[in-house]
């Protein structure tokens, strides 16, 4: 991975390389989970270690996996979380390394907790609490990745909760879907009805979507934004995390650039 040199390398460039495809849905899930639903085209992601999934020529910052663990009878913890360096404003690297430290000591500290309060386990099973996360973004001034939990407390499976964060790298601000898409207030218009669509056509779909709501769950991954929900809001647990991919040029005025925030304030 590279060092991060200037936020304004390459902003130029970015809107002449739009990506025109279309929507995806894509299930993932922990490494526990069995075969997934017809109608969804998925993918397992095992709950085995932390990926960076942007190339490394691109990349504008550091990025280095820090582990906490914890190991207790009857219960086993392990939290990775994310280490940057390279950034100019060593106030703002300070600033999100901080954050990232204290999410994963809160998530070491919460299952800690969970683990002695219930234990022995009904079934007899060794609790699992596993943490880690999976960098989708790292250029153009932006780092955007998202952080998966498992927790094994007895039961068929355990239990998989993920939050996606987008960070600005100029000063640390973490970014909603609706800042993002600044340019096109009215983006729900287009996001609404083709994740009901594709989901109608999912099998064992719900059937209570209506819209993505204030303030969507999201990644930033390729030239484009991942749409997720949580397991069991719309879908069955086999499903894993429903995901549905928009490229920046389907949502965006023809020629914007999400990531230049001197426009579209």
């Amino acid at each position: 991975m590279m060092m991060w040199k200037n936020c304004r390398i390459g902003l130029g460039l970015l809107a002449a390389v739009l990506l025109s495809a279309g929507m995806l849905l894509e299930g993932n899930v922990g490494a526990e989970d069995g075969a997934l639903g017809m109608g969804v085209q998925a993918k397992q992601t095992p709950f085995a270690g932390t990926t960076q999934a942007t190339a490394a020529a691109e990349q504008g910052v550091k990025v280095e996996t820090r582990t906490i663990t914890k190991s207790l009878p009857g219960a086993s913890i392990k939290a990775e979380y994310p280490h940057i360096s390279g950034l100019k404003s060593k106030s703002v690297q300070r600033k999100l390394n901080s954050y990232f430290t204290a999410r994963a000591e809160d998530f070491v500290k919460k299952s800690v907790k969970e683990a002695k309060q219930n234990q022995p386990s009904p079934s007899g099973n060794k609790y699992e609490f596993l943490a880690n996360y999976t960098v989708t973004y790292n250029k153009n001034c932006i780092l955007s990745l998202y952080e998966q939990t498992y927790a094994y407390t007895g039961g068929a499976h355990g239990n998989s909760y993920r939050e996606g964060l987008t960070f600005r790298l100029k000063d640390g601000k973490r970014l909603t879907l609706d800042e993002l898409l600044r340019a096109n207030p009215n983006y729900r218009q287009i996001v609404d009805p083709a994740i009901a669509q594709q989901l109608q056509q999912t099998q064992g779909y719900f059937g209570n979507f209506k819209t993505i709501g204030p303030n969507p769950s999201y990644y930033v991954k390729d030239e484009g934004v991942v749409i997720f929900f949580p397991l069991y809001e719309y879908l069955p647990y086999v499903n894993g995390f429903p995901e549905f991919y928009f490229p920046f040029s389907q949502l965006l005025p023809s020629g914007t650039n999400p990531f230049d925030f001197t426009r579209h304030k």
